[in-house]
C-alpha cells in the first residue's frame, strides 16, 4: 500500500470518527421554571384529569386535589369521604367528574359546591378494583372498568343509578378508557388483550395489539378522529376512529426505541398535541395530526438540578399555552415548564436525531474496515485466496503441507 493511499484513508477515517463522537444529544424543548409542593402532608397520586376550569388529581387513601390550572399554588385538598385508594378520574362534559378506585369505590365530584359524594346503587362492582372511567361522547353514560377485565356502563337517573355489564370483554386488566369528544367511539387499553373499541350501542370490538402491555390512552380534541395509546417497550399506537355506517377503525403502532424511557401515561396538552409521560421522569411531545413524536422534557436535562421532582414518577401534565404547562409527580409536586429560549430549533433533537446518531455510530466501524481493505492490495489478495479456498479452487495450508511432504519423499 503506497503512503498516499494510507494518508487519504486515515484522514477520512478520522473525519468519520469525529462525526460519530459528536452526539446529537436529546435536548429538552422546555425548561423547568418553578416547582411547587401542593400539600403540607405526604400524598401518593395516581391520576389526574383536567377541563377548561379545573384539574382533579386523585390518589391513595381517598385523597382528591382540586388544582387551578393556571395557579397550582391555590390547590385545595377536598374533604375525603373514603380511605380507599382512588385510581381514575374523568370530567363530565357539564363539569362534574366521576372518580373510581379500589373496593368498587365510585365517587362523584360536584363542581358547583366543590364537594365529593358517594355514588349509591353500585353493588355489582363492590368487590372489584376499578381501574378506569370515561364518559361517552354525549355524557349520557360512563364506562367503568376493573382489573379483572370487566367493563360496565353507568348512568344516574332521577329514580337512581344504573350500572350494566358490557358483553364480549376479556380477562386481563383494563388500564385505561377514553371516549372521543365528537366521534361516538371509546377506546379501551388492556394489559394483555390489546386494544378495543366501544360503539354508541355499547358493543365492544377488539382491533389488535395483544402483544403489548398498554398503559394509557388519550383521544385528540375536536374533529381530529385519532386516539393515541402508549405501552410497554416504548410502543405508541394511533387509533384512527370511524363511526360511520360503513366505516372501519384502524390502528397503526410504532416503537420509539430512542425515547429514553418507558411510557406510563399520555396526557392532553392542546388541540392536536399530547404529552407522553415516561419513567425515568420526562415528557415526549406527540403531534397527533403529523403522527410524529419529539423530545419535550428530557430526564438528563433536569436530573441534576430538579431532583425534588425528577426522582419521582410523572402522574400527568396539562397545558396552559402552546409550549408551556405544568407537570405533576406522584408525591404532589408540580413543576412549570416553559420554552427554553436558548434552543434555536427544538425539533433538531427529535427522535429522528437519536436514530441518526445510532446509524452513524454503527456504520463507522464498517466504513473504517472497508476503507482499509480498498487501499490494501495485500488484504485484497488474502481475501481472494480465502474465497478461492472456499470454492475449492485453491488448496488449503494443510493441503500445501501434504503436497510439499510428498515432493520431499519422492
Amino acid at each position: 500500500m503506497d503512503s498516499g493511499r494510507i494518508l487519504r484513508a486515515l484522514c477520512l477515517v478520522l473525519v468519520l470518527i469525529s462525526v460519530s463522537m459528536s452526539p446529537v444529544a436529546a435536548e429538552s424543548a422546555v425548561r423547568i421554571d418553578e416547582v411547587i409542593q401542593l400539600t403540607d402532608h405526604t400524598v401518593y397520586l395516581n391520576a389526574l384529569d383536567s377541563d377548561e376550569s379545573n384539574v382533579l388529581a386523585i390518589g391513595d387513601d381517598g385523597v382528591v386535589l382540586l388544582i387551578p390550572p393556571e395557579q397550582p399554588s391555590g390547590a385545595e385538598v377536598l374533604s375525603p369521604i373514603t380511605d380507599e385508594d382512588l385510581l381514575a378520574v374523568d370530567f363530565h362534559p357539564a363539569g362534574n367528574a366521576l372518580i373510581v378506585g379500589k373496593s368498587g369505590e365510585i365517587i362523584r365530584y360536584d363542581h358547583q359546591d366543590r364537594r365529593l359524594s358517594n355514588v349509591s346503587g353500585t353493588g355489582a362492582v363492590e368487590i372489584s378494583t376499578l381501574t378506569a372511567v370515561s364518559w361517552n361522547t354525549n355524557g349520557a353514560w360512563a364506562y367503568i372498568s376493573s382489573d379483572s377485565g370487566l367493563i360496565w356502563r353507568f348512568r344516574s337517573l332521577a329514580e337512581g343509578n344504573e350500572i350494566v355489564p358490557i358483553e364480549n370483554t376479556r380477562s386481563s386488566a383494563v388500564k385505561a378508557i377514553d371516549c372521543h369528544s365528537i366521534i361516538r367511539l371509546c377506546v379501551v387499553a388492556t394489559e394483555s388483550d390489546g386494544i378495543a373499541l366501544i360503539d354508541s350501542d355499547h358493543q365492544i370490538s377488539w382491533i389488535g395489539g395483544s402483544s403489548v402491555i398498554w398503559t394509557d390512552v388519550e383521544c385528540a380534541f375536536g374533529n381530529n378522529p385519532d386516539c393515541v395509546a402508549v405501552g410497554s417497550n416504548q410502543n405508541l399506537a394511533t387509533i384512527h376512529l370511524d363511526d360511520s355506517i360503513d366505516g372501519s377503525s384502524t390502528m397503526d403502532a410504532v416503537v420509539l426505541s430512542e425515547a429514553g424511557g418507558e411510557f406510563t401515561h399520555i396526557c392532553a396538552h392542546s388541540a392536536d398535541r399530547l404529552m407522553v409521560a415516561m419513567v425515568p421522569f420526562g415528557l415526549i411531545e406527540h403531534d397527533v395530526t403529523k403522527e410524529d413524536s419529539f423530545p419535550w422534557l428530557d430526564h438528563a436535562d433536569i436530573a441534576s438540578t430538579e431532583d425534588e421532582i425528577s426522582t419521582r414518577q410523572v402522574t400527568c401534565s396539562w397545558g396552559t399555552g402552546t409550549d408551556d404547562g405544568w407537570i405533576l409527580n406522584d408525591r404532589g409536586r408540580v413543576a412549570r415548564f416553559v420554552p427554553d429560549n436558548e434552543i434555536d430549533n427544538p425539533l433538531i433533537s427529535s427522535i429522528v436525531g437519536y436514530a441518526l446518531t445510532v446509524v452513524i455510530v454503527i456504520s463507522v466501524p464498517g466504513i473504517v474496515v472497508g476503507l482499509i481493505f480498498m487501499n490494501s492490495p495485500s488484504l485484497q489478495a488474502m481475501y481472494n485466496r480465502w474465497r478461492r479456498r472456499r470454492k475449492g479452487l485453491e488448496p488449503s495450508l494443510k493441503d500445501r503441507r501434504e503436497d510439499r511432504r510428498r515432493k520431499r519423499n519422492s
